[in-house]
């Protein structure tokens, strides 16, 4: 089975490099022009199944990703467990305001950045939790191929879940708005196929 992932084009909360997961937020003009290029990256793949995150960006992403495609017959598949991360009270913060609003918390999240919960928001824990229940949901699938269509941090920590539910190497992937990555599942094996 091949997995496409597509990450949401950029908004302004990625522009300004804001914490932001719960927040609706739209594409911008060059979130836009990504969401169009993926489509004519994946214009000539038949796919039966589409999930995709109940953002805003997401959503947006996909109408314009498949907006010349013609008479497409697939099933859309919206599920909360592909949102980002809650950031709860930080969310629409920079990093900077953060540290000046949440000085303690801020510490918090330094020392233990998976057990930590900002205030309102999960800790990266419950979300990876979330993101394995939906990877359970899919590998029991018998499909030929399906997109996915989320955030940056959803596809991160599939990676996690694909290398032996490892935490630790979140941060050893890099994942850009607009980028379609590939990833399969056969023999109840998982394997990277390409990362962009």
């Amino acid at each position: 089975m091949n997995i496409y992932l597509l990450r949401h084009g950029e908004t302004k909360e990625n522009k300004e490099k804001k914490y932001y997961g719960k927040l609706d937020s739209r594409l911008n003009s060059i979130g836009i022009n990504q969401a169009k290029k993926a489509g004519k990256y994946l214009k000539n793949i038949k796919f039966s199944k589409v999930y995709i995150s109940e953002r805003e960006r997401c959503k947006e992403t996909l109408k314009i990703a498949f907006e010349n495609k013609g008479n497409e017959e697939f099933e859309i598949i919206k599920d909360a467990r592909i949102n980002e991360l809650d950031f709860g009270e930080f969310e629409g913060k920079s990093y900077k305001e953060i540290k000046k609003s949440f000085p303690k918390e801020c510490t918090q999240w330094e020392d233990d950045w998976k057990g930590f919960t900002p205030p309102k928001g999960e800790s990266a824990v419950n979300f990876f939790n979330r993101v394995k229940s939906f990877m359970k949901d899919i590998e029991k699938l018998d499909e030929e191929n399906i997109l996915i269509v989320t955030h940056g941090g959803v596809i991160k920590m599939i990676y996690c879940y694909m290398l032996d539910r490892n935490l630790d190497l979140y941060w050893k992937f890099s994942t850009k708005n607009g980028r379609v990555s590939l990833i399969k599942y056969e023999y109840s094996n998982w394997f990277i196929d390409y990362i962009s």
